[in-house]
């Protein structure tokens, strides 16, 4: 049975440690990429941006919106007003379930303003609709893997034996038809494509490190989550339509809250690109708060964050400058870049997964 992330024991592992420290290399992907003709060199082309596509939104959609990041994105917006003389004219929130609709009544209390749609990736008469008059969609959705608990038991029990000397991992397994794949690749684009035929001048995708380091956790053990992701990445870039992209660190406070709330404006935000901010685990972290804050920010300052794809992490709590959320701080933050961004390659657009048990660690580009 699943047990969501919610142990304790599960909190204590380091999903964002550099991956030379867990795993060995695979040594069949260099092959796999040479006999596919496709290179990690081989730096896929991006279409220009619309000089002009740097309207402020009024009607802003947040996909994914019943999850812990998207509850709090549209809390955001409606803090910011919704309504006539007010920022925004309309918030929408699709969700799967109407479980997920309560959860976000919730999560914006007695905010008002929200208009809340029950929404499914695999119907793209039901997106057209969601995504029908928006000028901004926010994408927050991703699948949700479930832990097996008889591995976690293994896993702490072989740390007991060796004095944890030996440190193993767990297996995760997702619901069906609602993998990685299904969601972070095919349900994405769906999204995209819904966004383009509906006009929508700006996206603003939620997606993750990670997505150049095959051999990391979240890949190896999950599914390759975060390889479909890059790969959605890469549509949305050449799809034309304005974007930016974030890749955030590991979310705090992880599954299950341990009692932490981890709140927003208490620390400094940092910026990197390609994981980078991977190889300092003291700024692989972000809290859920800021992420959402970010993203708010980015809506709200297009002409500063339309085209950029950039990592999203922070220093630890009480060093540095936090980020308020101010006019000029996205700014000043991703002007730390030089003006990098995101290097998407044609191997993480060609990207296909040679079907296998999750925790098989087998690819195909």
């Amino acid at each position: 049975k699943p047990l969501c992330l919610k142990c304790p024991a599960v909190q204590s592992i380091s999903w964002y440690a550099p991956a030379r420290d867990r795993f060995p290399r695979l040594t069949m992907i260099p092959a796999l990429l040479q006999r596919s003709g496709l290179s990690r060199e081989n730096v896929m082309d991006t279409p220009p941006h619309d000089a002009n596509a740097r309207e402020i939104p009024s009607k802003v959609l947040v996909t994914g919106a019943g999850g812990r990041t998207g509850c709090i994105v549209v809390r955001k917006l409606l803090e910011l007003g919704v309504g006539p003389a007010k920022q925004f004219s309309k918030v929408r929130a699709m969700v799967r379930s109407q479980e997920s609709a309560e959860r976000v009544s919730r999560a914006v209390g007695g905010l008002m303003g929200v208009e809340t749609v029950i929404g499914d990736l695999t119907s793209k008469g039901s997106l057209d609709e969601a995504f029908r008059g928006m000028d901004a969609v926010v994408v927050c959705t991703s699948a949700q893997p479930r832990l097996c608990k008889v591995s976690l038991a293994k896993t702490i029990a072989m740390q007991v034996v060796t004095l944890g000397h030996v440190v193993g991992r767990p297996e995760f397994w997702f619901d069906e038809g609602l993998g990685p794949e299904q969601i972070d690749w095919l349900g994405q684009k769906a999204q995209f494509e819904a966004a383009e035929a509906a006009g929508v001048k700006h996206i603003v995708l939620v997606s993750s490190m990670c997505g150049t380091r095959p051999q990391h956790f979240l890949n190896t053990h999950m599914e390759n989550l975060v390889l479909w992701k890059r790969k959605a990445e890469c549509a949305l870039v050449r799809s034309g339509v304005p974007y930016t992209i974030i890749h955030p660190g590991g979310l705090l406070p992880h599954s299950g809250g341990l009692g932490s709330s981890a709140e927003g404006r208490k620390r400094q935000l940092c910026v990197g690109v390609d994981d980078e901010l991977l190889d300092d685990k003291a700024k692989a972290m972000v809290t859920r708060e800021d992420l959402a804050e970010v993203c708010v920010r980015c809506l709200l300052e297009p002409a500063v964050s339309v085209g950029r794809s950039f990592d999203l992490g922070s220093w630890p709590e009480g060093e540095g400058t936090p980020f308020e959320g101010r006019v000029g701080e996205l700014k000043a933050l991703l002007e730390t870049l030089g003006g990098r961004n995101a290097t998407y390659r044609e191997a993480d657009a060609a990207f296909v997964a040679l079907e296998s048990r999750p925790e098989r660690a087998c690819l195909c580009f």
